[in-house]
């Protein structure tokens, strides 16, 4: 397949009023610098009610202002930068209602970790957003983009369907664009598991079925990454779980993103309770990058 060229011509990053670091302002400010797309700055401010006057007034922040210098600068080099607030009391809702209104290539927002009981009994802004918005969403931290780092892409090769394999590819044209955007390089992972087999098949027609599964995963990764040229010792293929694996090698490797389809149900990837995407985010201390399939 041909390689596409990503183009990003509007970012949206979502301010944090109750955030004084400002992460999603920070590094959409690093990719419109690299990209001269236009950025807008969402401030979602809950309505005038009395659980959110208790809740955000006392504590808010106004990022245009502590930020003001920094963005009058990118304005001087000509990057066109807009500031709009919306009145939600979900930053998620603020959020789809501002894509239905503007077209966009990438959402940003700061991202906090949940607990693990969060995911039994509440629904977090982030989630909500990875479910029902087309448009890619990358949930940021403090931690810094570094020069020559590495973006970890995991991508599922047990599918050939011309769909999957399509979305496979734009999750490689994004990956690569992003790693020429931020110098850094490029490591592919894919996970499989066993399938089950009969306790009545001796031991070596065992090991030969797991020889050949495993190979096959190995065929289909590398098939994957030869139109981007990414050298073999960067694929890595690992038996187990995505939600165990993808979290291990980020940390192994230093990822500075992990880049993730969100949204697409086939595979390993749904063999488990809930979303993947959304129980790999919060194990992962980088910055994520999720990818939604053209037909979602």
């Amino acid at each position: 397949m041909s390689i596409v060229m990503i183009a990003y011509r509007h970012i949206l990053a979502v301010v944090d009023t109750r955030s004084s670091t400002q992460d999603a302002l920070h590094k959409a400010l690093i990719l419109v610098d690299k990209t001269h797309a236009k950025l807008t700055l969402l401030e979602v401010t809950p309505k005038n009610t009395l659980l959110s006057r208790l809740t955000h007034s006392s504590s808010s922040i106004n990022p245009f202002v502590i930020h003001k210098k920094s963005i009058e600068q990118y304005r001087a080099q000509g990057i066109k930068i807009e500031s709009k607030t919306r009145l939600n009391n979900s930053v998620s809702k603020a959020i789809l209602e501002e894509l239905e209104q503007e077209q966009y290539d990438l959402v940003i927002l700061n991202y906090k970790h949940h607990h693990p009981l969060f995911h039994e009994f509440s629904f977090a802004d982030e989630w909500r957003l990875l479910r029902q918005s087309d448009v890619a969403v990358m949930l940021v931290g403090a931690n810094e983009w570094r020069e020559n780092g590495h973006i970890l892409t995991a991508i599922e090769t047990d599918d050939a369907s011309h769909q999957h394999l399509t979305f496979n590819q734009r999750l490689l044209d994004e990956t690569e664009h992003i790693a020429n955007l931020l110098s850094s390089d490029i490591h592919l992972v894919n996970c499989f598991l066993e399938q089950n087999i009969s306790m009545a098949i001796k031991p070596p027609k065992v090991k030969h079925h797991r020889l050949n599964n495993q190979s096959s995963h190995w065929i289909n990764l590398v098939d994957s990454a030869k139109s981007h040229q990414i050298e073999s010792s960067h694929l890595h293929l690992e038996e187990g779980l995505p939600d165990h694996i993808i979290p291990n090698m980020a940390e192994k490797y230093g990822a500075n993103i992990v880049i993730l389809g969100a949204g697409e149900h086939h595979g390993l990837f749904s063999q488990f309770k809930g979303h993947t995407s959304e129980h790999i985010i919060d194990q992962l201390n980088c910055d994520i990058f999720a990818i939604k399939p053209a037909s979602s």
